[in-house]
C-alpha cells in the first residue's frame, strides 16, 4: 500500500535513487512486521482491580471515527478494543456477527506441562517471580505430549449441541509449537508425533457437525527468535531461554527480520491454502498482511490484532466487555465485536493445577446475553485435557446449554436488536423488532428482586417464560414495567429468559443494532 500511494517527483540520477528506494523498502517492511508487544499476556495481567476514581479516556478523532484510549490500559491493550480499517463486505463474511457465540480452544504442548497452563509462565514477569518456568521446560513438554484420545468429531457434535456457531483452535501458540503438519514450523507435530495433523480432523468434524472453521495464530514465534529474544518482562533483567540470566543476548542477524517475515507467512499461506478457515484469528500480528490473506481465502473473516487492525474488536476478559467501553467506543463507530474470555479455572490452556473447573452454566448463559444485548459475540475460551478429551465439567456445561437452547435460542440468535441494559433496566435485553428478551440470573426476577425495566417505551401485550410458555404476571405504571418470575417455575442452572412482545404502538427502530 505504501508503495503504491507513493508519488515520487526526484531526479533520475541512479545514484539518487538508491537511498530513496531504500527508504521505502524499510517502510514498507516496517509496515509488514509486527511489533511484539512486551507485556503480560496471562490471564491475570487483565484482571482490574476497582478503585472507585474516575476514568477519563482521551479520544482521537480519525476518519470520521472516535478513538478511545483508556488510561489504566497500556496502547496495545486499548488497540484491542479498536478497528482502523473498513470491515470486509464480502457477502461469504456477514454471518459473523449473527453468529453470536463461538468455542475457543488453547490446546498444545502448554495442556501438557504440568506445573503451569499458563503460556506466559515462560516469561518472567517482575510482579510474579514465582510463576516463572524456563521456555525451554515448556518447549520440552513437546517430548510426551500426545492426544491419543483425541476425537474433534465427540467435541463439535458436544459444541453444536450447547449452540456454539463456531469454533476457534490455537494452530500455533506463542510457543511456536505447529498442531498441523507443516513444511515449515520448526517445532510441531512433524517433530514430535510422526507427522500426524490435529487440525485436519478438527476442520472435517466442523463442517460435519456445522460449525464454522476459526484458526488462532500467533504472528510471534518464540522459539523461532529464542537465541536473541529476552524472555523476561520488565525490569532491567536479561533471561535466555533456559532461564539464565545474561549480560546481553547475542545481536540478530541481519537478515533476520525478514527471514522471520517470510517464515510466517509461509505457515499462513499454508494453513488457509490448505483448509480455508472462515476466521482468522492472529494473535501479535496475523503472520501476514490482510491483503494476502483475503487473497488466498476471501470470504474469511479477520480480527483486529496487528498493525493493519481487521474486520472487528476484540476486547479480553469480561471487564473490557463492560458496557461504558462499548456503546459509545465500539457501538457508536459501527464497528463489529467479540469478547473472548476464560470460563474455566486458571489460565487459557488446561491446567491440571486448577481442578478442571468450568464455570456454571448460568453464569456463561448470562454472559452471552450481556454481550449479545451489544451484538456482541462470545468466545467462550476451554482447554482441551493434553490427551485429547474435554474435562468433565465441559460436558455438564454442554448437556445444560443444550437443554436451554432447546426453548431459548431464539432470543440469542434470531436477533436484531438490544434494550437499554444497564442504564435503564436491571437485567440484560435482547430484542427482535417488537419481542424483547428479558435475561435473568438465578437471583433475579424473583419476589425479592424483580426485573425492572424504567422508560418502558410501551406497555406490553404478552408476557411469557419462554422456557414453559407461561404467562408472567407484570405491573405497568408511569412508563415502568416490573415483574418477577414465581419460584416454582423458575430455573436453577441456567439463565431465565422472559419474553416481552409489544403491539404495533411500539417502535422497535430505536433499539436495532446499527453496526450490523
Amino acid at each position: 500500500m505504501l508503495l503504491q500511494n507513493t508519488i515520487l517527483l526526484i531526479p533520475m540520477s541512479p545514484l539518487f535513487l538508491i537511498p530513496v528506494l531504500l527508504g521505502l523498502l524499510a517502510l514498507f517492511t516496517q509496515a509488514q512486521q509486527v511489533e511484539q508487544p512486551q507485556e503480560d499476556g496471562s490471564a491475570a495481567a487483565y484482571t482490574d482491580s476497582a478503585t472507585g476514581k474516575t476514568i477519563t479516556p482521551t479520544i482521537e478523532v480519525k476518519n470520521g471515527k472516535r478513538y478511545y484510549n483508556w488510561p489504566m490500559w497500556n496502547k496495545f491493550k486499548n488497540r484491542k478494543m479498536q478497528v482502523h480499517r473498513e470491515r470486509t463486505n464480502h457477502p461469504g463474511a456477514q454471518w459473523w456477527p449473527h453468529a453470536g457465540l463461538g468455542l475457543f480452544m488453547h490446546w498444545g504442548i502448554v495442556s501438557e506441562f504440568a506445573p503451569s497452563g499458563e503460556a506466559w509462565s515462560g516469561r518472567l514477569r517482575k510482579n510474579r517471580p514465582d510463576a516463572f518456568h524456563p521456555q525451554s521446560e515448556i518447549w520440552a513438554a513437546a517430548e510426551t505430549f500426545n492426544p491419543t484420545n483425541y476425537d474433534p468429531d465427540e467435541w463439535m457434535a458436544g459444541a453444536r449441541r450447547a449452540g456454539f456457531r463456531y469454533s476457534v483452535i490455537t494452530t500455533k501458540h506463542h510457543d511456536g509449537y505447529a498442531l498441523w503438519d507443516s513444511d515449515y514450523a520448526l517445532m510441531g507435530v512433524r517433530q514430535s508425533l510422526g507427522g500426524q495433523c490435529l487440525i485436519a480432523p478438527f476442520v472435517e468434524a466442523c463442517h460435519k457437525n456445522d460449525v464454522k472453521v476459526g484458526f488462532y495464530y500467533s504472528g510471534m514465534d518464540w522459539y523461532y527468535d529464542r537465541h536473541y529474544m529476552n524472555y523476561a518482562i520488565g525490569g532491567d533483567a536479561i533471561i535466555d531461554f533456559e532461564g539464565k540470566e545474561r549480560d546481553k543476548l547475542p545481536p540478530k542477524p541481519a537478515s533476520h527480520v525478514a527471514a522471520f517475515q517470510q517464515f510466517n507467512q509461509n505457515q499462513v499461506e499454508e494453513l488457509i491454502t490448505r483448509f480455508k478457515p472462515d476466521i482468522w484469528w492472529g494473535d501479535g500480528g496475523h503472520g501476514a498482511s490482510l491483503d494476502r490473506i483475503r487473497e488466498l481465502h476471501p470470504p474469511i473473516v479477520i480480527n483486529n490484532r496487528g498493525l493493519e487492525s481487521g474486520d472487528h474488536a476484540t476486547p479480553e476478559g469480561f471487564q473490557m466487555a463492560d458496557p461504558r467501553f462499548i456503546r459509545k467506543p465500539v457501538l457508536d463507530n459501527g464497528w463489529w465485536w467479540e469478547l473472548c474470555t476464560i470460563i474455566q479455572g486458571g489460565s487459557w490452556h488446561y491446567d491440571i493445577a486448577k481442578g478442571e473447573k468450568i464455570n456454571k452454566t448460568d453464569a456463561v448463559l448470562r454472559a452471552l446475553a450481556e454481550v449479545r444485548c451489544l451484538g456482541g459475540n462470545l468466545l467462550a475460551n476451554i482447554g482441551p485435557r493434553p490427551d485429547g478429551t474435554f474435562p468433565d465439567e465441559v460436558w455438564r456445561l454442554f448437556d445444560e446449554m443444550a437443554e436451554w437452547m432447546e426453548t431459548n435460542e431464539a432470543s440469542v440468535f434470531d436477533i436484531n436488536g438490544g434494550g437499554p441494559w444497564p442504564e435503564k433496566c436491571n437485567v440484560p435485553i435482547t430484542a427482535k423488532d417488537r419481542t424483547w428478551y428479558f435475561h435473568a440470573k438465578q437471583d433475579h426476577a424473583t419476589a425479592s428482586n424483580p426485573v425492572v425495566l424504567n422508560d418502558c417505551p410501551a406497555q406490553p401485550i404478552r408476557v411469557t417464560l419462554m422456557r414453559t410458555g407461561d404467562s408472567i404476571e407484570y405491573t405497568y405504571r408511569d412508563r415502568q414495567l416490573r415483574f418477577s418470575i414465581p419460584q416454582s417455575l423458575k430455573a436453577i442452572k441456567v439463565t431465565d429468559v422472559v419474553k416481552v412482545e409489544f403491539g404495533s404502538d411500539f417502535d422497535p427502530e430505536p433499539y436495532r443494532f446499527k453496526h450490523w
